[in-house]
């Protein structure tokens, strides 16, 4: 999701700009209940008792090459950098990357504008008309309390007001796409000489968001605006967790939370892993090294990718910290 947070994060900053200069906005946010969306963000994880450190980074091998799959915080923030260690060591012994999306999308001419277009829904239709009264109420209060136009999502699909949500939590939080993983391995990349691919499409990501079921969104957007003071605690919690390779933490929280919405899990998490199965299996018969480099999410719970390729009879070692 890496590529919808960065093209969101641009969207937020024009908007911040225009409501500044039309409404005197001083701030965005004070949010929120956002564990699922912090899912898809940074990793979904928290911290349990395992006190062995390992990595979030998985390897399987054959004769003549190796793949590595490497659990992804999306956003960071700056005081969340160094990244543990073994990434660039990992990054070292690779010669190619596959990100969720390729990266080189995001510099695209017209990409933000067409991230809204997907997220715009069709003339004549109003967010109105797809959610409840309550939920409508709240979001209204929201939009009051952090002095924003009460009409700034009237024209955007419930998806794209929910992934907008939390995406301008995060930022008010200091977490940016241009810390995150995928961004600096890009850039590393490039200039290195590694060629890097992607899983997916912007349109296809954007897609899954508006799939979930209406009522399933309803309820999302209406806990998501009501507000929490345990939002940084939480972030704080999925980074440490991921430093450390917890995966029971981080399978208590996917399942804590996005088992309660069946659809949210099947859309964004496990059709997806089964989509990237295939991609696996074809650069680990080749004769390169390959990074991976996938939302840490991905990589815990049942049907994770991690057990799907374990079905398929493939040994993954989880790789230490370092």
């Amino acid at each position: 999701m890496e590529k919808l947070f960065f093209l969101l994060n641009q969207t937020i900053r024009n908007m911040r700009c225009h409501y500044r200069s039309s409404s005197n906005v001083t701030g965005l946010a004070y949010l929120m209940k956002l564990r699922t969306i912090f899912s898809l963000i940074v990793g979904l994880t928290t911290v349990s008792g395992n006190s062995a450190e390992k990595a979030s980074i998985w390897k399987l091998s054959d004769e003549d090459s190796a793949v590595y799959l490497a659990g992804s915080v999306h956003l960071l923030r700056e005081k969340d950098l160094p990244f543990p260690d073994v990434y660039n060591t990992v990054y070292a012994d690779s010669e190619e990357l596959v990100f969720e999306i390729d990266m080189k999308e995001m510099n695209a001419p017209g990409a933000t504008m067409k991230m809204r277009e997907l997220g715009t829904l069709p003339v004549g239709e109003r967010l109105s008309d797809y959610l409840s009264e309550d939920t409508l109420q709240a979001l209204n209060k929201y939009l009051r309390e952090n002095n924003l136009p009460s009409g700034m999502f009237n024209r955007f699909t419930p998806g794209m007001v929910y992934l907008t949500i939390g995406s301008m939590e995060a930022i008010r939080l200091g977490a940016r796409p241009d810390l995150g993983l995928e961004m600096q391995f890009h850039k590393k990349a490039e200039k290195d000489g590694k060629p890097g691919s992607g899983l997916e499409t912007t349109e296809y990501q954007m897609s899954r968001f508006n799939e979930i079921n209406i009522e399933t969104l309803d309820v999302l957007i209406g806990e998501t605006v009501e507000g929490s003071s345990e939002a940084e605690k939480t972030l704080d919690a999925i980074i440490g967790a991921w430093r450390v390779g917890d995966t029971e933490g981080l399978k208590q929280l996917v399942y804590e939370e996005m088992a309660e919405t069946p659809d949210v899990l099947k859309i964004l998490l496990v059709d997806r892993n089964r989509n990237w199965i295939p991609v696996i299996e074809k650069k680990l018969a080749g004769d390169k090294n390959v990074m991976f480099i996938v939302g840490a999410a991905h990589l815990v719970g049942e049907s994770s990718v991690i057990q799907l390729l374990e079905q398929k009879g493939l040994k993954l070692t989880q790789l230490g910290g370092e």
